[in-house]
C-alpha cells in the first residue's frame, strides 16, 4: 500500500497503516489521522498542517518538516533522525519514545509540548521560543541550545552533556547539582573540590 495524494489538499479522519508514502506530502492539511508504521521515504512534508494526528513506530527519518504547524499531534515511538522540522510551530507536541538524533528545530515555536524518553543527541534547537515544555527522561546529549531561553525547563531528569550554548540561555534552568557542575565547566568555571 501507498499514499498518494492527487489533487487532495485536505485529509481527515483517516487511518494509515503499514503503507509507504510515494510522493510529496507539502502543503497539505491532515486533521484527525492516524499513522501506524508509515514510512514516509524522506519525502517533504514541509508546510503542512497536522492537527489531531498520531504517528505511531513511523519512519520520518530525514524528512523535511519546515515551516509546518503541529497541534495536538502525537509522535510514539517514531525514528525521527534527521528531522528538519525548524521553523515550525508546535502547540501541545507529545514526543514519546522517539530516535530524534539529529533532528533540527531551529526557530520553532514549542508551547506546551511534552518530551518524555526521547533520543536527542545532537539536535539543534537555536533560536526557538519555548513555553511549557515538559521533559523526562530523554538524552540530548551535543545538542545546540544557542539563543533558546531554557527558563523553567526541567532536565534534572535527563541528559545534558556536551550542549551547546552561549550562556544566557541558562537563566531559569532546572538542573540537578551533578548536571550543575558541568554546565558551569560550559561557562569557564572552575569547580574545586
Amino acid at each position: 500500500k501507498e499514499i498518494t495524494t492527487g489533487l487532495i489538499h485536505q485529509i481527515f479522519d483517516t487511518k494509515y497503516q503499514e503503507v509507504s508514502v510515494q510522493c510529496s506530502l507539502s502543503e497539505l492539511e491532515f486533521n484527525g489521522c492516524v499513522f501506524e508504521k508509515v514510512s514516509f521515504n524522506q519525502h517533504d512534508f514541509d508546510h503542512c498542517t497536522l492537527i489531531d494526528c498520531v504517528f505511531d513506530h513511523c519512519d520520518l527519518s530525514n524528512v523535511d518538516l519546515t515551516s509546518s504547524c503541529l497541534r495536538r499531534v502525537e509522535f510514539r515511538q517514531c525514528n525521527l533522525v534527521g528531522l528538519d522540522a525548524s521553523v515550525c510551530v508546535n502547540e501541545d507536541v507529545l514526543l514519546y519514545r522517539c530516535n530524534a538524533r539529529l533532528s533540527n528545530l531551529s526557530g520553532s515555536q514549542i508551547k506546551n509540548c511534552e518530551w518524555k524518553e526521547n533520543r536527542m543527541d545532537e539536535c539543534s534547537m537555536n533560536d526557538c521560543r519555548i513555553k511549557g515544555l515538559t521533559v523526562d527522561n530523554c538524552v540530548f546529549t551535543g545538542a545546540e541550545f544557542l539563543h533558546t531561553s531554557l527558563n523553567k525547563i526541567d532536565f534534572s531528569t535527563s541528559v545534558i552533556e556536551g550542549i551547546a550554548l552561549s550562556g544566557p540561555e541558562l537563566k531559569g534552568i532546572i538542573v540537578s547539582p551533578y548536571q550543575a557542575v558541568d554546565l558551569a565547566k560550559i561557562l569557564g568555571i572552575v569547580v574545586k573540590e
